[in-house]
């Protein structure tokens, strides 16, 4: 059993290596071609996870080496954790084929870099003003793209300062900076692992489970590949919510206001927070995260970074659509009711039934134990994404991540079929397709609805709600 185990990792680390490969060669374009690869890593990564799980719950030592004092986990920790890195590791000096915001970034992180507020300037503005303080002006505005060279930057001060950082060790040289931004994602990812491990033990959770994140290949690819951030916004949020969970209460706010000023995502968890806690703890935490925050933003106050800052991100709910579900299904009634896309009212109107959601989830559930903590945080993601106007791939990331903790699975399996939403950079016009976005909710809802079935009717629990 344990040679076949060994034997079967092997050859799984081997061909998912090469199909990262391939991967990393493919235009988004080819749809086809990326889905099926993806497809495959994804078959590869359910024999990984099966493997390691069948393992250690047979308390199988697949590995055995000693390293003294240099390494004083388990083995098959260590060969996780490698195997991880090795996956990353393909993508390290190539360009990102699925996404064209890295140039933005780029973009970004040369302005602050020069003094430039980059919250105050758009680069059409700068590009026809003639002023050259970015390396590779022309070339970095004609590739990101007219969406994002004609709108202030939304990507807050946390963010910022990785963009410029990335930008000073890359210098003139693009690639070179692109391979900085990954080796911050990939070190966060490693974080993330570590954190993961500590939090799983402490709610009495298998390590292997750490596996359903680190080497999921949406992560690898959405993350490490595409040079999305949400993956460093994941590591500080979670240790944010670890200290909290283990009643250090001045390191987590200081975590969690920096998970916000790189994403402004986890606001949102901010209510559940509160259940269980004396309002002078109340106090002290909110006014630590509020402190944190206030002096993130201090640097770049101005009297636009309101205005420009608040119309950008506002985008994103009364104007900008992509890969939804509620919403579509509402943008249909309200084509055949009025004639006209109603997104500017519809917009509106969602956030708000998230937010109310998110409370009722705060008042009603025991958010106080760890467990009901975790898995609100991931009912609160599910439904801001289930109610969003746009939903990126990499938006998955915060919710798969605190999955993990919990009873659930329906986040692996989003995991795995959201890529079909790059089905609408395969044709000229970037138009969804419906089937494949309608195939991608169903299968998503339905295993969601049949996972609260399950629980509800034969695992129900008698200590929480």
């Amino acid at each position: 059993m344990k040679a076949r185990l060994q034997n079967g990792f092997g050859i799984l680390l081997i061909l998912s290596f090469l199909e990262c490969a391939v991967f990393s060669s493919l235009p988004r374009k080819q749809f086809l071609d990326s889905l099926i690869c993806y497809t495959t890593l994804f078959v590869f990564f359910g024999g990984f996870y099966w493997i390691f799980k069948t393992a250690q719950s047979r308390e199988i030592q697949l590995f055995s080496f000693k390293l003294g004092r240099l390494w004083q986990r388990p083995p098959h920790i260590l060969v996780w954790l490698i195997a991880g890195i090795v996956l990353r590791l393909v993508f390290l000096w190539n360009t990102p084929t699925l996404s064209q915001d890295f140039f933005r970034f780029i973009w970004d992180g040369h302005l602050l870099l020069n003094g430039l507020n980059p919250y105050i300037y758009l680069p059409d503005d700068l590009i026809a003003a003639g002023v050259e303080v970015v390396p590779n002006a022309q070339l970095l505005h004609s590739s990101m793209g007219e969406l994002s060279s004609g709108h202030y930057t939304n990507y807050p001060p946390l963010n910022q300062l990785f963009f410029a950082a990335a930008a000073y060790l890359g210098g003139d040289n693009l690639l070179m900076t692109v391979v900085w931004m990954r080796v911050f994602i990939i070190a966060a990812d490693v974080v993330v692992f570590f954190y993961g491990l500590r939090l799983l033990r402490l709610i009495g959770k298998p390590d292997y489970l750490i596996l359903l994140y680190f080497l999921n290949p949406f992560v690898i690819i959405e993350l490490t590949a595409n040079l999305h951030w949400e993956g460093v916004m994941a590591c500080l949020m979670l240790m944010g919510v670890y200290y909290f969970i283990t009643y250090q209460r001045l390191k987590s706010p200081v975590f969690i206001g920096f998970s916000i000023l790189l994403k402004l995502l986890p606001v949102m968890i901010l209510p559940l927070l509160l259940k269980g806690m004396k309002w002078k703890r109340w106090f002290l935490y909110f006014g630590i995260l509020a402190a944190t925050v206030s002096l993130g933003f201090a640097p770049f106050i101005s009297a636009d970074l309101i205005e420009n800052y608040g119309s950008s991100v506002g985008l994103w709910f009364g104007t900008f659509e992509f890969n939804a579900s509620v919403y579509y299904i509402i943008r249909e009634i309200g084509f055949q009711i009025t004639g006209y896309n109603i997104i500017g009212t519809v917009g509106k109107i969602l956030p708000v039934i998230t937010l109310m959601s998110i409370l009722l989830l705060a008042v009603i559930r025991k958010n106080q134990f760890p467990e009901i903590l975790l898995t609100s945080i991931l009912f609160s993601f599910t439904i801001y994404l289930l109610f969003s106007t746009t939903v990126h791939p990499w938006y998955l990331t915060i919710p798969l991540l605190f999955s993990i903790f919990t009873k659930y699975r329906y986040m692996v399996i989003w995991s795995g079929l959201v890529f079909v939403s790059y089905s609408a950079y395969s044709n000229a016009l970037f138009q969804e397709n419906m089937w494949w976005i309608g195939i991608e909710y169903s299968m998503v809802i339905a295993f969601l609805t049949y996972e609260l079935w399950v629980q509800s009717r034969w695992m129900p629990n008698t200590r929480y709600k």
